[in-house]
């Protein structure tokens, strides 16, 4: 009987992890802006144009958190599936039977939502690929680490103006 890679699946739990981390994180960037900017106009009387593009950049992080959800749709044991290398397959393959409910319910759950997924629990290995495949030609992980390299900088120069327009 061979046995499961426990590293596969702990990778999955770290992804899982990191997947809770950046959503919440756009969560309270987003949602921080706004109350920031809002309190900053409202509460401390402050007028100033340059405080509304902290409230922009809340509306930009809440609306790029959709992101998150399509970088971390297909979780990364997944895409061992779609490997070239035979023993890589046949070991993501072997991890997610060992852990179904909670691997393929994932991908359920960030693929269907509250629709019926009980299709994905009786796909054979072939099936799975070819579903796997289908949801990921575009490199959605790729297209993240370029927008986080746009988004800092952002981040960075709207925390500026926000403070020069506080000192103005």
């Amino acid at each position: 009987m061979k046995t499961v890679s426990s590293q596969l699946y702990e990778e999955f739990l770290k992804e899982k992890k990191t997947n809770r981390r950046f959503e919440l994180a756009g969560l309270y960037i987003g949602y921080g802006a706004y109350v920031v900017s809002l309190g900053i106009v409202f509460g401390l009387k402050r007028e100033n144009p340059l405080f509304s593009a902290m409230f922009f950049f809340g509306l930009f992080t809440r609306t790029s958190s959709l992101m998150i959800g399509r970088i971390f749709l297909v979780p990364k044991i997944f895409l061992q599936l779609l490997s070239s290398n035979v023993s890589e397959k046949e070991e993501a393959w072997e991890t997610i039977q060992a852990h179904k409910d909670e691997i393929i319910g994932r991908l359920a759950g960030n693929i269907f939502g509250w629709n019926d997924s009980s299709e994905l629990y009786s796909m054979n290995q072939e099936e799975m690929i070819e579903f796997v495949r289908k949801y990921t030609v575009t490199d959605w992980r790729k297209i993240g680490k370029i927008f986080l390299m746009f988004y800092i900088p952002l981040f960075l120069f709207v925390s500026y103006l926000t403070i020069y327009a506080w000192f103005l």
